[in-house]
């Protein structure tokens, strides 16, 4: 005991052993090897003859303790390892060492209150060090130390020992992390493969064409499957080289054979994919079709030759082809529609950043069309439109662009033209309007159209932001008299009349100048019974008290708001207030909701902001839920996703309000963490009557309960409504039927008054 005792009180520097211990660490691919690792350390440079590892989340609800299950006689040879399961309920100890980011140390087990002493009876523990390993915040396990018996007695550690057990700890957790890391990818390889290899077995069961050959490329087997694309036999096919059996060529289209395929694969030793090539079969003819082939090994890892698997794509091919193609034109008039409309947009904004690209965007808005459609019906309407498709697409160049964009209204992008040649096309359009005329059983009509109009060039803010200039334009030109031009421009007395924009900028910053916005308050009740009693849940609300005392509702102010870039000011002006509120009244608070606009949601400055209130503000950030909607959110995964990520690392909820607004909305689900799926009101308030409507409801719920989310129903406006809603499962309602708005101090005095 004289050395060892030197070796613990001397504590000379044990770089060297910490050196020793990364090295040996670098090399460890199991939990055991980290064991093994750490145990010399344990004993000739820290001085405790036992150590075991603790390891979180290999079984749910408890610790697992490896430890070696011998006496250690040889240090550089392995022994076996046990296993101890150890619950964490209702043991303090294991509780302070899960949640410690420092050395925890039991000086005397015996003595200690924290230890379970019915243990340490049994196995005679004495001193116990555990030592936390943390990566990355998260909390992996930790490495214990210690002394059995009388004969090794209490032996608590000492500064130096303590120092050195945290920086261990540090290159411990680093290489557990890389050990769980590297398991878990052994895991997806292994689950890949067995997937993989049922998949090919599935394929060959239903009948896909397969061959096999050997590595100099002579056919050996041919599946009936096979015969049948390629006309050959099994007995006249045998020992031919396949590439006579499987005529193949290359993408069609392409011009040039197709690769030796099977060489191919065996040079690479992997299995190649050919999505799409052309088989010749015997019979004449070509057949689309899809190949894998991969090598064939022997138990020496030598490749005996190669497994060429085909299906017929033909149909399939065609399917996509029209499928496409009907995703971005209209059925009716074979024009593009909305969305190819949008995508031509968006690749001639990109076209005009810092050059100096000119393009002409022109809305177009059937006057009258409604009278053809309520007098002679909707296939009138349609034979109607589609003549005009026609006539409009024979005045138009082959570079410029006319699509369908609504039901009676028409988009045109005018590539590479000025806006006085735009306007000379837009007048020979109305002009060719005027002249034509719809005739349906004897009847005849005249139609007219209003134009909108705006440029697209370098100054151009977003597709978006296009889009909307030119409606308004055609907005402008339909409410001047129909059959009119309206050109955009920012400073448009017209344009500024619609929207009552800069009336409402200057409101806006009145009331963040002299504080008159009022919140309010909306119960979000819960339907299932499983919520805390007398703890409310609500989402904030925004109102303008205007100088006549009227509340003013936010859909007639925020539009403003976010086109003059003033939403982030009123959502810092939301978040303060609404954070003072809940400080004061937490305690009968379960959840509060917090709308935010798209601009903060892209905004640093602004998630900033929220980060330093939540961190002064005095209250759990468990009951904080801030609301953003799926078309903000999916307009910027990446801006929306970081924003979502630091809220709830802080504690916060994340809902997103409006879901199923979106035609993509599953799609994005996926992509966005949040918490809460509001379900959009749209389908809520007529579930009870529109059967589509229920079924949307009912999917939005299911797939948000599978990716573990709760969900809301808004707009629910009648008891009826809560009935079915608590049928299907949704969690909350919220809407004039469970309550209506009402000032703060109301909501929580239960005055449930009807308030604007």
């Amino acid at each position: 005991m004289s050395d060892l005792t030197a070796t613990v009180t001397e504590a000379p520097s044990h770089a060297k052993a910490l050196l020793q211990l990364c090295k040996r660490l670098e090399r460890a691919w199991t939990l055991s090897d980290i064991l093994d690792a750490v145990s010399p350390v344990a004993v000739q440079v820290l001085g405790y003859p036992h150590c075991w590892l603790g390891v979180y989340g290999v079984k749910p609800g408890f610790v697992t303790i490896l430890l070696h299950s011998s006496e250690r006689t040889d240090l550089e040879m392995a022994r076996a390892v046990d296993a101890i399961e150890i619950p964490i309920e209702g043991d303090s100890m294991v509780q302070e060492i899960m949640a410690a980011d420092h050395v925890v140390v039991v000086v005397d087990a015996r003595t200690d209150p924290r230890t379970n002493k019915e243990i340490v009876a049994a196995l005679q523990n004495r001193t116990i060090i555990n030592v936390p390993l943390v990566m990355a915040e998260q909390r992996l396990g930790s490495v214990g130390l210690g002394t059995y018996g009388d004969a090794e007695g209490v032996r608590p550690p000492l500064p130096w020992q303590i120092d050195f057990m945290q920086a261990m700890g540090a290159h411990v957790a680093v290489a557990m992390d890389r050990v769980r890391f590297m398991q878990a990818r052994k895991d997806a390889e292994d689950a890949l493969y067995h997937e993989k290899e049922r998949l090919q077995v599935t394929l060959h069961s239903i009948g896909d064409a397969v061959i096999s050959a050997n590595a100099r490329g002579d056919l050996l087997y041919i599946n009936p499957a096979a015969e049948a694309l390629t006309g050959w036999n099994l007995t006249a096919a045998v020992g031919k080289p396949y590439g006579e059996v499987f005529r193949l060529r290359g993408p069609e289209g392409a011009g040039e054979p197709a690769p030796d395929m099977m060489a191919a694969a065996i040079a690479a030793a992997q299995a190649l994919r050919y999505p799409e090539l052309q088989l010749q079969p015997l019979q004449g003819g070509t057949v689309l079709v899809e190949a894998t082939v991969s090598p064939i090994k022997d138990a020496d890892g030598e490749v005996q030759g190669a497994v060429l698997v085909f299906r017929d794509v033909t149909e399939q091919r065609r399917l996509s082809h029209e499928i496409a193609y009907q995703a971005l034109h209209d059925e009716l008039t074979g024009l593009g529609n909305r969305r190819a409309f949008e995508q031509a947009l968006d690749r001639a904004f990109e076209g005009t950043r810092g050059t100096a690209q000119h393009d002409v965007v022109c809305y177009l808005d059937l006057d009258e069309f409604k009278v053809v459609n309520d007098t002679c019906g909707h296939t009138a309407g349609d034979t109607m439109l589609r003549e005009i498709s026609a006539l409009f697409s024979g005045l138009l160049d082959g570079q410029d662009l006319l699509c369908r964009i609504g039901g009676d209204e028409f988009g045109i992008l005018l590539a590479g033209r000025s806006v006085a040649a735009a306007l000379q096309l837009a007048e020979r359009l109305q002009q060719a309007l005027a002249g034509y005329h719809f005739v349906w059983l004897e009847q005849r009509f005249g139609v007219g159209v209003s134009i909108g109009m705006v440029a697209l060039d370098a100054q151009t803010e977003s597709v978006g932001a296009l889009l909307q200039a030119a409606d308004s334009a055609c907005y402008v030109a339909k409410e001047a008299g129909r059959n009119r031009i309206h050109l955009f421009a920012i400073d448009d007395p017209a344009l500024a009349q619609r929207y009552g924009v800069m009336e409402w900028v200057s409101r806006i910053e009145h009331a963040l100048l002299h504080d008159r916005f009022e919140l309010f308050a909306q119960p979000i009740v819960p339907l299932q019974g499983s919520e805390a009693q007398g703890l409310l849940h609500c989402e904030i609300l925004l109102r303008i008290r205007s100088e006549q005392g009227e509340l003013v509702l936010p859909g007639r102010f925020m539009p403003a708001a976010e086109r003059y870039h003033l939403a982030a000011r009123v959502d810092r002006w939301v978040v303060t207030h609404a954070l003072r509120w809940v400080v004061a009244q937490q305690d009968r608070i379960g959840q509060c909701s917090i709308n935010l606009s798209g601009q903060s949601l892209g905004d640093a400055a602004f998630t900033a902001f929220v980060l330093q209130a939540l961190a002064h503000a005095d209250v759990p950030c468990s009951k904080l839920c801030f609301e953003i909607t799926e078309t903000a959110a999916i307009s910027n995964l990446h801006t929306a996703n970081h924003f979502i990520a630091s809220l709830r690392a802080s504690g916060c909820k994340i809902s997103l309000d409006d879901f199923g607004s979106g035609l993509s909305s599953f799609a994005y689900l996926r992509n966005l963490p949040v918490d809460v799926l509001k379900i959009d009101g749209q389908f809520v308030r007529d579930i009870d009557r529109d059967p589509v409507s229920l079924a949307m409801v009912k999917s939005i719920h299911e797939i948000g309960c599978l990716m573990g989310k709760r969900t809301v129903a808004e707009f629910v406006e009648s008891p009826a409504l809560v009935g079915m809603l608590q049928g299907i499962g949704v969690h909350y309602a919220q809407g004039y039927a469970v309550g209506r708005p009402v000032p703060l101090a109301q909501v929580l005095e239960g005055h449930l008054a009807p308030h604007p």
